[in-house]
């Protein structure tokens, strides 16, 4: 299963989330640290999840989570 991962510039650190799941964020001081966390949260929200958010519309600029630096795909097994 693949996601999206949309990494932006934050006041202080890097704020990663997943644009299929809104729910599914962290942060990190480098994109590999992001990358890193938000496998971790990622795998940790599929253990846990009992409603199915896959598909939610998040725009890509929402405010207030900075500017769009990066997008990368993160495969789940």
């Amino acid at each position: 299963m693949k996601f999206t991962v949309l990494i932006s510039k934050g006041a202080e650190f890097l704020i990663g989330r997943v644009k299929e799941i809104p729910a599914v964020m962290t942060q990190g001081t480098s994109e590999e640290e992001v990358m890193e966390n938000i496998s971790d949260a990622l795998n940790l929200y599929i253990e846990g999840s009992t409603e199915n958010m896959l598909g939610a519309d998040v725009p890509v600029d929402e405010p207030g989570y900075g500017q769009l630096i990066s997008s990368r795909e993160l495969e789940v097994a």
